[in-house]
């Protein structure tokens, strides 16, 4: 087998002329060279070298090989810096899959971060919802999935993926600048009884057995009037004063006119945002650096 320690020394000897000569060069004892030269010409089944008074001289075999010795160290030397690259994430490709308001408000800023501190790495987003994110993971296809979960930080499963929590997406309520409870700063949510209520569409229906049970946990159930389907919508809806709406803070980049966003005094339970990946993945640099990316993101949201 041509392995690049015998190439090395063949490109030694020819260059040097001589064993002594190749063995200075190479750092190593005469004995050493001539027992590279002779695994090398059993690997390749033909004498590359004969004798030449003091020196050596590559037969025709010999010659040949050494043609291609150069181009093949080159080759190598430049996988291993290709390969050293992306380990330090100077170039290469990130895939992420991303679910739909942290695709839009949260994944640009961290994208726009990683073009200053590893320029040489692109990110490619796609958008999927989080069981699909995670079996696109497994099977390779992604290298990254920014997911919703229903558990916080310290409950993660203990599983074939590794998980890194980014931060508790807080819900707000949303209603027309013409409601009365507009001038304050945080609602009561025992104080919106009386309101219509519109929800939003999404995976597992999460939005409106959110609404439901924030509700319910005043002793009514909240009115829902429509339904539209996505967060933008949802805003439409309020800013004609057909009622009021929960929508987590990732879905709050843009606020539509006459439309008001305040603090819940009894919020529900946060949205719980995930970074995961393979364990394989997690340590390298492009990894890292997405992930601090990602978290000083949503120190900027809304």
């Amino acid at each position: 087998m041509l392995t690049p320690r015998l190439l090395v020394t063949h490109r030694a000897v020819l260059e040097a002329g001589t064993l002594r000569g190749a063995a200075d060069v190479l750092g190593c004892s005469v004995s050493t060279v001539s027992h590279q030269l002779a695994t090398l010409e059993r690997e390749t089944r033909q004498p590359l070298w004969e004798r030449a008074g003091r020196g050596m001289r590559p037969t025709a075999a010999g010659l040949v090989l050494a043609e291609h010795t150069d181009r093949i160290l080159t080759a190598i030397d430049n996988a291993e810096s290709a390969l050293d690259d992306t380990r330090h994430g100077r170039t290469g490709g990130l895939r992420v899959v991303t679910f739909h308001t942290a695709g839009e408000s949260l994944l640009p800023s961290a994208i726009a971060a990683l073009a200053q501190t590893l320029p040489g790495t692109s990110v490619h987003p796609v958008l999927d919802d989080t069981e699909s994110a995670l079996r696109r993971l497994r099977a390779g296809e992604v290298d990254a999935a920014i997911v919703v979960e229903f558990y916080p930080r310290g409950q993660e499963p203990a599983d074939d993926l590794h998980r890194t929590h980014l931060f508790d997406d807080d819900y707000r309520i949303l209603l027309h600048d013409s409601d009365p409870l507009a001038r304050r700063r945080s609602i009561d949510v025992g104080d919106l009884s009386a309101a219509n209520w519109i929800v939003t569409a999404g995976p597992d229906d999460y939005i409106r057995a959110a609404t439901v049970n924030l509700c319910r946990r005043f002793g009514y159930s909240p009115r829902i009037v429509a339904e539209a389907d996505g967060f933008s919508v949802t805003q439409g809806y309020v800013s004609v004063g057909l009622g009021v709406a929960i929508a987590p803070v990732l879905a709050l980049g843009a606020i539509r006119r006459h439309v008001v966003v305040r603090k819940l005094k009894q919020p529900p339970p946060p949205r719980y945002i995930w970074l995961v990946t393979r364990p394989a993945l997690a340590a390298q640099p492009p990894v890292l650096a997405l992930t601090g990316a990602l978290r000083e993101a949503s120190r900027r949201s809304w």
